[in-house]
């Protein structure tokens, strides 16, 4: 890695430590679930990391921006979702039953995704699923770092909802 990008990353790292509070809120003020915004985080950080060219003095507006543009296409796509949502109810009845297997079935593809990851991945992803414990804690258990912790969990979130997805069809 060449001094440059080392910097990028330190500067990345220092900004990243100090607007994640206010990028989070800036999801949650759109009643955005908690793990979503946490999600949502990861992803303007991720696209700042892409950036070829980092000047200092603007990644912190930069950070803030990215964060609104997503914040919008999150609600346009929710939007959308709940609008084909609403249009396939009232064609569909279900059943409590088929509700159950369906559940059922997206429990068997998680466990099925856990299985596939790295030892350390699926540890952590188990942690913060259903043991419910935050990054913090999660930190104090394995000790790496919270922005390791974060990035696993951030990664594997998007591989089991990704692999969900496919499997279902949605």
């Amino acid at each position: 890695m060449t001094t440059i990008e080392t910097q990028n990353r330190q500067v990345i790292g220092q900004t990243y430590q100090q607007v994640r509070t206010e990028i989070f809120t800036i999801f949650r003020q759109a009643c955005i679930a908690e793990d979503t915004c946490e999600d949502l985080v990861q992803e303007v950080f991720m696209k700042i990391m892409g950036l070829d060219i980092i000047i200092p003095e603007q990644l912190k507006g930069m950070a803030v921006k990215i964060a609104y543009q997503k914040r919008i296409d999150y609600l346009r796509r929710r939007a959308i979702m709940n609008k084909v949502h609403d249009n396939l109810a009232w064609q569909m009845e279900r059943s409590y039953a088929n509700t159950d297997a369906e559940v059922n079935d997206i429990l068997r593809i998680e466990q099925k995704t856990i299985s596939t990851m790295s030892e350390k991945d699926a540890r952590i992803y188990c942690m913060t699923r259903f043991e419910e414990k935050t990054a913090d804690e999660i930190v104090l258990e394995t000790g790496l770092s919270k922005r390791a912790v974060e990035s696993r969990i951030y990664r594997t979130r998007i591989q089991v909802r990704n692999n969900v997805r496919q499997a279902i069809g949605y």
